[in-house]
């Protein structure tokens, strides 16, 4: 027989899925405590536990008498799938490559849906552990979403929270992808690892009112990290 602590957490992931997913959106309530245990087949205690979890993490917001409601999409949160990767890892430090200001290319275009030849930024960065690289990290976003990006120190600074206080850019959605892919010369030599070397590609797309506004592709190459999902 399943824990409790396994069946609340494998709650808890499933309606954050759902809230990634697009069912919910911000702002939306979610179904009362009662409609939750008869979806998912459990007591209410166990919904209740999964639902500290989702509020420990920012995701919604109980409100007495109202009920839960969705929380806008929360600027430097990690991801789900890197959060998983990196669980463990103490004092992750983000170096700055690069940040370019340079015109879209083919690939970018695809991927963003823009014009031929848009002007963009390039973000560039590494997270490292010990010394040790973790997760190198390509940012696109057009220029016209947040001009003169190049000021800032993103060294220092996280992204989102540029683009939320700075821009009024507010993310109302975003999905991921996950895929693999074999590192070329340029990756390897900076996440320390021999080129062709098999790498998981992690792509992440944020939109605001139905328009990508940010693209970014993560790469991890490390033969520590093992990615486990519980199907059943």
């Amino acid at each position: 027989m399943k824990s409790d602590a396994h069946l609340y957490a494998k709650i808890s992931n499933e309606i954050r899925h759902q809230i990634d997913s697009g069912k919910y959106l911000s702002g939306d309530r979610l179904p009362p405590e009662r409609k939750l245990c008869e979806e998912f087949g459990v007591s209410r205690i166990t919904i209740r536990q999964a639902l500290d979890t989702l509020e420990d993490l920012n995701i919604i917001a109980r409100k007495q008498g109202k009920g839960t409601y969705i929380l806008p999409f929360e600027y430097g949160r990690l991801p789900e799938i890197i959060s998983r990767f990196t669980e463990g890892v103490e004092n992750p430090e983000t170096r700055l490559l690069d940040l370019t200001r340079m015109n879209s290319d083919m690939y970018i275009q695809q991927k963003m849906g823009l014009a031929v030849d848009t002007p963009i930024y390039k973000l560039s960065r590494l997270t490292m552990a010990d010394g040790r690289p973790l997760l190198l990290e390509y940012s696109f976003i057009p220029y016209t979403v947040a001009p003169d990006l190049d000021k800032f120190n993103f060294g220092k600074l996280s992204l989102y929270q540029v683009l939320e206080q700075y821009y009024s850019v507010k993310i109302d959605h975003a999905f991921e992808t996950l895929n693999p892919i074999s590192l070329n010369k340029k990756d390897a030599a900076l996440l320390e690892k021999p080129e062709d070397t098999v790498a998981m590609n992690l792509e992440r797309f944020a939109c605001a009112n139905d328009r990508v506004i940010e693209f970014t592709s993560s790469l991890m190459a490390d033969d520590e990290y093992k990615y486990t999902v519980d199907l059943i």
